[in-house]
């Protein structure tokens, strides 16, 4: 996820912190780390936060899935990072070698769970599971930092930078092309901000940049613009302007009368945020679900709520990678620290919380009803948790800041995006490229987030093309992706 947790229960064991000598050392590999063919692991044991060693330490498991190849010297080795924060790539280990074995004959992959997440010492802050309203959301937030106290600063995007590098220290490689799906643009950003010697190559997949808006005004462009492209390729399913003119009067209708439902035993309200958040993940999700809208939309204006229900009760936040995955290892405890230390806040952040709150109802206010349309603001800036206050109650005030501005190496950057993608739209992967110097953007039509999930193989053909010769090769593929099904209701 770029963003939020899952709605579901995720159990995870508390971390283990313990007092030891600040230099990183290497432990006895754990039986069993992935089934994946060539795989090396092992786990190193790092300081909690570097500045404070005092504070004990944390371990860092990785697994290394060597080249078929073996006669001659790697190309290379690839790390990857599947984003939340909160999933581990251990996990995925199955689905990268199957995704990217092309690279596999002459390239290495190196998979570093962060710290906190799977097979790197579980945090447990309290979070199993996202509460029906943005309040609750906000003080279990709160309540998570309180219970972590000065040990959350361990978990910020910097650390996991910097145990990604002893890593690579540990093993000698000289230098590593980083791959980056969601959140993982994020941090493979950061470790090219902190390690600028050690990058050969960059693919950022569905990328943002440092300083991205907390208000998300560049991911409600995004779907107005999902709903005009959509419908535009749809042979006359629907038509864009009319869609949205829809969502406009549901939202509306949504706020002043919300529709109760249940999820299993709980209570929940379908009102205008949940609507939001529908339209804003079907849309991340693309293609699947996104040509839903139209029809379930229309519906609910002409009293017919079941569908417009139906999927509110299975639509979720999502992970940085959209993936199934092979393990149950995304840990939501580590995903609200590291989005509450790592990024931009819309208030002073050394404030008391009342005057946070205060400071952020103002700064809303300002705000224009019409840039948020066909939502309204408070709708759209609480559709996901690193938009809006979800941090605000988060008591660390005097917390590691993470910088937003370079030096970045002078390396080949490939930024892909896919133009359905409300979550981490082209926009933004445009304001993530101009972070580097030689930097191109690729942008994939008919999909939503995290475009090498298409099932054609085209995306990551072009990805595998471009960490193999560093320059982007050819595209044409991008034409065979087809439109996205939409579900016809021409029905007034």
């Amino acid at each position: 996820m770029r963003r939020t947790f899952k709605r579901t229960v995720v159990l995870v064991a508390a971390v283990s912190v313990v007092a030891v000598a600040p230099v990183a050392r290497a432990e006895a590999p754990p039986d069993g780390c992935t089934p994946v063919p060539r795989a090396e692991c092992g786990t190193l044991r790092v300081p909690l936060v570097r500045a404070h060693p005092e504070q004990g330490s944390v371990n860092v498991a990785y697994a290394v899935i060597r080249r078929r190849n073996t006669s001659r010297p790697a190309s290379g080795t690839i790390t990857i990072n599947p984003g939340g924060p909160g999933d581990s790539p251990i996990a995925l280990a199955g689905m990268y070698v199957q995704a990217f074995g092309s690279l596999l004959d002459r390239f290495d992959l190196l998979l570093v769970d962060p710290r906190g997440v799977n097979r790197s010492d579980p945090v447990d802050c309290g979070i199993t599971g996202l509460p029906p309203t943005r309040d609750g959301i906000t003080r279990m937030i709160g309540d998570c930092g309180g219970t972590l106290g000065p040990r959350a600063r361990g978990y910020t995007s910097a650390e996991i930078a910097d145990d990604i590098d002893a890593v690579r220290a540990k093993l000698g490689i000289e230098r590593l092309d980083l791959l980056g799906e969601s959140y993982g643009t994020y941090l493979m950003t950061v470790y090219a901000q902190r390690h600028p010697s050690r990058v050969r190559s960059m693919v950022l997949s569905s990328a943002y940049p440092l300083a991205f808006d907390t208000w998300g005004r560049t991911r409600v462009r995004a779907a107005r613009r999902a709903m005009e492209l959509m419908c535009e390729r749809s042979g006359g399913a629907c038509e864009g302007r009319q869609v949205l003119r829809d969502i406009s009067r549901l939202a509306q209708r949504l706020r002043e009368r919300p529709i109760p439902y249940k999820v299993e035993d709980e209570n929940r309200l379908l009102d205008d945020t949940s609507l939001a958040v529908i339209v804003h993940d079907l849309a991340a999700g693309a293609p699947e679900g996104i040509g839903e809208i139209p029809a379930m939309v229309r519906a609910a204006l002409r009293g017919d709520d079941a569908p417009l229900v139906e999927t509110a009760r299975r639509v979720s936040p999502m992970s940085g990678s959209t993936a199934k995955r092979e393990e149950q290892a995304f840990n939501p405890n580590q995903a609200a620290t590291v989005m509450c230390n790592d990024y931009p806040k819309l208030w002073n952040r050394r404030a008391p919380v009342d005057a946070r709150l205060r400071q952020f109802d103002a700064r809303r206010a300002a705000l224009s009803e019409r840039t948020f349309w066909p939502f309204g603001k408070k709708a759209w800036t609480s559709v996901s948790l690193d938009l809006g206050n979800a941090c605000i109650r988060w008591p660390d005030g005097h917390g590691p800041v993470q910088p937003t501005g370079g030096p970045f190496p002078d390396v080949p950057v490939l930024v892909v995006s896919g133009d359905l993608d409300t979550n981490t739209p082209t926009e933004e992967g445009r304001l993530a490229a101009r972070q580097f110097r030689r930097a191109t953007v690729v942008e994939v039509p008919n999909v939503g987030h995290v475009p090498e999930k298409e099932p054609s193989g085209c995306v990551a053909g072009i990805e595998s093309g471009f960490v193999r010769n560093l320059r982007v090769g050819d595209t044409s593929c991008l034409a065979d992706i087809p439109p996205v099904p939409v579900r016809s209701d021409n029905r007034k």
